[in-house]
Parts: structure tokens; C-alpha cells; sequence
């Protein structure tokens, strides 16, 4: 298993960019076989450059970095082959992550930066989740809550718990409400807040009942 070499690493946004477009390659279980990775853009290489730094950043293992970077080509590139972008929500990308840092074999450690960053990497680094999709090239979703709304509709509550559930498997901590509240501060106006999910369960229990 590859531990991760330096806690203080930073992500960069690049990076941040190629783990949105790898793990959403790997939900829409995109095929790579015969990926063209020369036609990438000047962009989408700048990306892969950064997810190497990233790798080196977690790892000293040479043949790791390499397999994984090159995975990661033919992923970007089978991506942006296809004729539509491919959408994929905040709680996807958090249940997909955990499987991708699972075949990477990659160990998460609290308050340690991994690739592929947390979805909270990318909704800070960006302002909010779509924005970050948008910035990858991927669709945007329509249902998500707009500037100035301050209601969330079920669904919504629903992903949210879902997103924080599978983050806080991923980083081996409990799933208590003091958790979604610091897990709901780093993502103001994304998610509900703390207070909000146990009014509209009506506890705390209840709310991971509803996604358990």
C-alpha cells in the first residue's frame, strides 16, 4: 500500500482538475482501449503534469507514479473523446473516489493531501461544485441550489449526507454530527448546514438512516 509521503503537500488546481475527469471517466465507466492521447490539449497535458506531482507528492514508488499517470492519459484522453460531457455529482465523486484511492492502493490519513483530493478540494478551489465541473469540462447540473436560494430540496439533503458518509469513510473518522458541521462550514452555501439536516430528519441517527 502507498502511504502518503508528505502530509503538507498542496494540490494543485490542475490536479484537482485531472482527479474530477478521472473519477468521472471511471463512474461513466468510460473504455480506454485505443485512447488517443496526442490529440490532448496544451491544457489537459498541463493537468497531467500536475497530477504527476501530486503522485510524487504521496508516493516514492516509481513504478506506481508511472502506471498511474499513464492510466490516468488514456482516461483524460477516452474522456474527452466522447461526444457529450459527463456529468457527476458531488456524492458520486466522493463513493467513486474511495474505490479509485482503493485500486490505487492508497492509504488515507486525516488532514494528509492525496490525489484524488475531496470533493471539499475542489468546491473550495473553485467556489462551488459546479463551477468546478465546469472548469473540468464536464456538465453542470441544473439541480443544484442557486446563489441567493436558501432552501434545499430533499434530494439535496440526501447527496449531501451521502458526499460526507463516504468522506468520512475515506478518511477513517466517525460520521457524528460534529463532523458534517466542520464538513458543512468548509462547503457554506453547498450543503445544508448541521442545524438544518437534523430539523429536516429529525435527528442526527436519523439522517445517516436515511442514506445508510
Amino acid at each position: 500500500m502507498n502511504e502518503v509521503a508528505n502530509g503538507r503537500s498542496h494540490t494543485s488546481t490542475p490536479a484537482v482538475l485531472g482527479a474530477l475527469l478521472f473519477v468521472a471517466a471511471k463512474e461513466r465507466g468510460v473504455v480506454t482501449t485505443g485512447a488517443d492521447s496526442s490529440s490532448l490539449s496544451a491544457d489537459d497535458r498541463e493537468i497531467l503534469a500536475e497530477v504527476d506531482v501530486a503522485l510524487r507528492n504521496q508516493s516514492s514508488d516509481d513504478v506506481f507514479i508511472e502506471s498511474t499517470r499513464a492510466e490516468v492519459t488514456r482516461t483524460i484522453a477516452a474522456l474527452r473523446g466522447l461526444r457529450e460531457p459527463v456529468p457527476l455529482s458531488a456524492a458520486r465523486y466522493e463513493a467513486r473516489r474511495s474505490e479509485v484511492l482503493s485500486e490505487l492502493g492508497v492509504s488515507s490519513s486525516r488532514g494528509a493531501s492525496i490525489w484524488p483530493p475531496t470533493s471539499q478540494t475542489a468546491v473550495q478551489r473553485f467556489g462551488s461544485w459546479n463551477a468546478a465541473l465546469k472548469a473540468a469540462g464536464l456538465a453542470t447540473s441544473s439541480t443544484g441550489r442557486a446563489k441567493g436560494q436558501l432552501r434545499f430540496d430533499a434530494a439535496a439533503y440526501d447527496r449531501a449526507i451521502s458526499a460526507f458518509a463516504a468522506d468520512c469513510e475515506t478518511r477513517g473518522v466517525p460520521a457524528t454530527y460534529k463532523e458534517y458541521s466542520a464538513f458543512a462550514a468548509e462547503r457554506k452555501g453547498e450543503v445544508p448546514s448541521a442545524a438544518a439536516v437534523r430539523k429536516f430528519y429529525g435527528s442526527w441517527n436519523q439522517a445517516l438512516a436515511a442514506v445508510g
